[in-house]
């Protein structure tokens, strides 16, 4: 955490190449979250997916608000 209300992070997650057809890549994120109050909070990510079965290059960019009561 870098502050109380701000959160940033990373993820690795090693897959098998269990497909004997097709490459699978390992998956990898990072991220970043704000809290401005405790009902409202806003993420945004860059997820790295690399192959999957016959699907190159997975990657993209993901933002996400969540809103409670």
């Amino acid at each position: 955490m870098l502050t109380d209300n701000v959160l940033i992070g990373a993820e690795y997650r090693a897959r098998p190449n269990n497909l004997s057809v097709f490459k699978e890549d390992d998956a990898k994120d990072v991220f970043i979250a704000w809290f401005p109050v405790k009902y409202l909070s806003l993420t945004a990510a860059y997820v790295d997916l690399g192959n999957i079965a016959d699907k190159d290059d997975q990657r993209a960019w993901y933002l996400s608000g969540q809103v409670s009561f």
